[in-house]
């Protein structure tokens, strides 16, 4: 093992460029030191990138997000070490955190720096190394852990905030107590992870500021696929064999979820969502709308969708209007109305369906001026609309302007399985208004005219090919079980949600 000495050019020259430290200073287990993969490179030197006459980083803020086992523990550990030893020093010492939602997962970076000062005899003779905490005597810098079991962090000075896997943080606590101080000159929050299974995160909320490019300095990196060259294309199949489609995509995909029973994935829900719409508060004359409303009076909102069909069955959704009520002043169900009689004027032929559930006066006095129906909520009227709502969200047959509402509310819907089949529901925490409404509208599309555009993955069956099937299959039955009543089961036109899945996961969608 030959290290190499830190002279005061050579210093100079680690503080210039992290890459050349870690490769010179930072020893791995087998006693060589670290060989950064390309990717690593890239992100080390695009965040440690400085700018104008002072030479201070662009960067305050980076979150790095890549597939499990990229090595994501290893590069914020590296950042862990450069920090302590050879980011510059102005006024005060660096204060170097690692944070995560417990105790052990925020050990994980500390306890691999430590391990790579341990290796090192020439760092490990510039620090004394305590149970909690390594200490650089020489300027005074510390690196510590903490966690969102730590009562407290306020009153903290970080000059640099080593995020890992924090997509449970379940509030923001944490990271608002590690707020930097204006005196800092260039400080540093690092978050290294994979994706999450809710978006009501503070993690989510980063990503998606990153997304957006929110934040000028904030560096973002999200990538799907592998990167490093130890991990293979084989080694990714094999894991897609081997694991439910949630759990792989989250995994070695990095993408969103909301758990192995989530509905949908990201991908569902974003090929739906079209950055050029806008909502529309008038119709074509020519086209058949429909007005689905799911009422809430208190806790929940009351919500109602307008969309219509497109000639080549593309379903689009017009618009999207919320009332929020609260104990002391709840919804009023005359505004409501006043709604359904103002769309009625303003979008042809439209259709109104809505649960009768305290609006049953409402059916009845508006039932005059404009067409409107029930939709009961029974066991097998709920298992038919989640039907729906998946056979159109995952084939992306829908087109909504954005809406974070109703986007988040569609990736946090949980599968369910039920003694009458399958439908989704929500987290216990959070709503499902906007999506329930999208889907009163979408069911009384698919009973006026099915799709007729075919689906955006070519391998999904359309309802037409489901019906065929169905057709095929009564054939070839010799016996029909008794007591089943043939019309009823005719009138199922609706794709399995289990023959959706089962098709998905052949198919390796």
């Amino acid at each position: 093992m030959k290290i190499q000495p830190i002279t005061t050019e050579k210093l100079i020259e680690y503080q210039n460029d992290i890459c050349v430290f870690l490769e010179e200073q930072y020893f791995l287990e087998s006693g060589k030191t670290i060989v950064l993969e390309p990717v690593q490179r890239k992100i080390l030197n695009d965040i440690f990138k400085t700018k104008g006459k002072n030479g201070l980083r662009i960067y305050t803020d980076a979150l790095v997000g890549m597939i499990k086992k990229s090595g994501k523990s290893s590069l914020a550990s590296g950042v862990a070490l450069f920090m302590l030893f050879c980011d510059e020093i102005f006024d005060e010492p660096n204060n170097v955190y690692s944070i995560a939602y417990s105790q052990d997962q925020a050990s994980i970076i500390w306890e691999k720096t430590k391990k790579a000062i341990e290796r090192n005899p020439i760092l490990l003779g510039s620090v004394k190394i305590y149970r909690d905490k390594i200490v650089v005597p020489s300027t005074g810098s510390v690196y510590k852990v903490l966690s969102a079991e730590s009562f407290s962090a306020h009153g903290l000075d970080p000059s640099c905030v080593i995020g890992d896997e924090i997509w449970n943080q379940k509030n923001r606590d944490l990271l608002d107590a590690l707020q930097f101080s204006p005196t800092r000159k260039q400080p540093l929050r690092f978050i290294v992870t994979y994706a999450g299974t809710s978006t009501v995160t503070p993690l989510y909320s980063l990503y998606e500021k990153g997304l957006n490019k929110e934040n000028p300095k904030m560096y973002f990196h999200w990538s799907h696929v592998p990167e490093v060259s130890w991990i293979s294309k084989e080694f990714i199949e094999e894991r897609r064999r081997e694991l439910p489609p949630a759990v792989f995509q989250r995994f070695w995909e990095n993408r969103w979820t909301g758990g192995e029973n989530s509905f949908f994935t990201r991908e569902d829900v974003m090929q739906c969502r079209d950055e050029f719409m806008k909502p529309k508060f008038k119709g074509e004359e020519g086209n058949q709308y429909f007005y689905g409303c799911d009422l809430g009076l208190v806790k929940d909102k009351s919500v109602a969708v307008i969309l219509h069909q497109e000639k080549d069955g593309m379903v689009i959704v017009d618009k999207i209007t919320a009332w929020q009520g609260t104990k002391t002043d709840p919804v009023k169900i005359a505004d409501i109305e006043e709604d359904m009689l103002l769309a009625s004027q303003n979008f042809t032929r439209l259709k109104i369906i809505v649960d009768p559930w305290n609006l049953k006066g409402t059916i009845e006095r508006l039932k005059r001026h404009c067409r409107i129906e029930e939709f009961t909520f029974s066991g097998s009227n709920v298992e038919k609309l989640s039907r729906n709502l998946y056979y159109f969200i995952h084939n992306g047959l829908v087109k909504f302007p954005p809406h974070k509402e109703l986007e988040r509310e569609l990736l946090s819907l949980n599968l369910e399985q039920k003694s009458y089949g399958y439908r989704f529901d929500h987290p216990s925490s959070q709503f499902s208004d906007h999506a329930m409404a999208l889907s009163i509208a979408l069911m009384q599309v698919a009973s006026v005219r099915k799709p007729t555009a075919g689906v955006l993955i070519s391998e999904s069956p359309t309802m037409e090919e489901f019906e065929e099937q169905l057709k095929r299959e009564e054939k070839l039955e010799v016996k029909v079980t008794a007591g089943v009543n043939r019309a009823e089961h005719n009138q199922n036109k609706f794709p399995q949600l289990s023959q959706l899945e089962a098709w998905r996961r052949t198919m390796k969608l």
